[in-house]
């Protein structure tokens, strides 16, 4: 949700692991996909959200949420506050080790910077936070994504309770060149990764998710001192296109550090919600020079089950802010 929702410029809201069930969805590793809604505007992203989550008692990742009808009111709640501008006493950390890094654009790092501070008039108080495992948690993601991705999609994932889609694995499994032809990029990566890293790194499944709730617990402890966390979504804007005779080590070179600050959350199962806060000029591509803009997101992140602190404050900065002019 929040990879293509930053480069669209709308809001994108990845919430707490198994609130919405994945029933019937094509899941790629089974401890870190989610489901989310993207919308235009906050709130319709909460009115969807609560229109959309609560155990569906098939989904096992969904067993420790409520159903349906005893879900917050998201919408509701968020539509009804008083005061929607007022965020006195929240606190807000921006996550230090999400501002560094070589793929980094310097101008996303300030706008983030700028538009956190816009927080501050709203009544919250805003401080910088460290969580140095940040840092790692791309590595920990891949190793549970790419080998748990390629097991989920040979047989299926086992030990679990669902919906298994067998005429989607049937697509790719047993695998024959058709098949192979037909398969979308990032699939045929998973596969790569998998196949290679079973056979050479034949622990790194374990060992990532074991280190899974390490770099949980990190975050969980940071945001003892804060409410939410705030990260840029995206290191960058949005690339332009490969050409169609590009090789691998091109198409992969557009994409590196891509989800830096986004796939540690997946792999955590804390909510992060993506919006809009800005929009930067092209400097690279066809577009280079043209004066065009594509959007940034901000990232914000909270507690497992606390989506609507979230959504709280982002409501609050849309409505104080215009990202196509800040």
């Amino acid at each position: 949700m929040r990879i293509p929702s930053c480069n669209c410029g709308i809001v994108g809201f990845k919430p707490t692991f198994g609130l919405i069930p994945y029933t019937a969805c094509g899941s790629n590793e089974p401890t870190n996909d989610h489901l989310g809604p993207m919308t235009r505007t906050i709130l319709e992203n909460a009115y969807l959200l609560q229109a959309v989550a609560g155990t569906d008692n098939i989904d096992d990742r969904g067993f420790g949420a409520p159903p349906p009808g005893k879900v917050p009111k998201y919408g509701d709640n968020l539509a009804n506050l008083k005061n929607p501008k007022n965020l006195s006493g929240l606190r807000i950390g921006i996550l230090s080790e999400s501002m560094t890094g070589a793929v980094l654009d310097p101008r996303v790092r300030d706008v983030i910077l700028k538009a956190s501070s816009r927080f501050k008039e709203l009544g919250a108080k805003v401080s910088d936070i460290s969580v140095p495992l940040h840092k790692k948690g791309p590595s920990i993601w891949t190793g549970v994504s790419k080998i748990g991705g390629y097991l989920s999609k040979t047989s299926g994932a086992f030990g679990r309770r669902g919906h298994n889609m067998l005429q989607l694995h049937e697509l790719m499994w047993p695998l024959k060149q058709e098949n192979w032809d037909n398969a979308y990029v990032s699939t045929k990566n998973i596969y790569l990764n998998g196949v290679y890293s079973e056979a050479a790194f034949p622990y790194l499944l374990v060992k990532s998710t074991n280190l899974s709730r390490l770099l949980r617990d990190s975050y969980d402890l940071a945001l003892k001192e804060v409410d939410l966390i705030i990260t840029p979504t995206l290191a960058y804007l949005a690339t332009s296109h490969c050409t169609e005779d590009a090789t691998p080590l091109e198409q992969i070179a557009k994409q590196v550090g891509l989800t830096s600050s986004t796939c540690q959350f997946n792999q955590t199962g804390h909510p992060a919600l993506t919006m809009p806060v800005a929009a930067l000029e092209i400097l690279e591509g066809p577009a280079k020079g043209s004066g065009k803009k594509l959007p940034v997101g901000m990232q914000i992140v909270g507690k497992w089950w606390d989506g609507e602190t979230i959504l709280r404050a982002a409501h609050a900065w849309e409505l104080t802010n215009d990202w196509k002019t800040f």
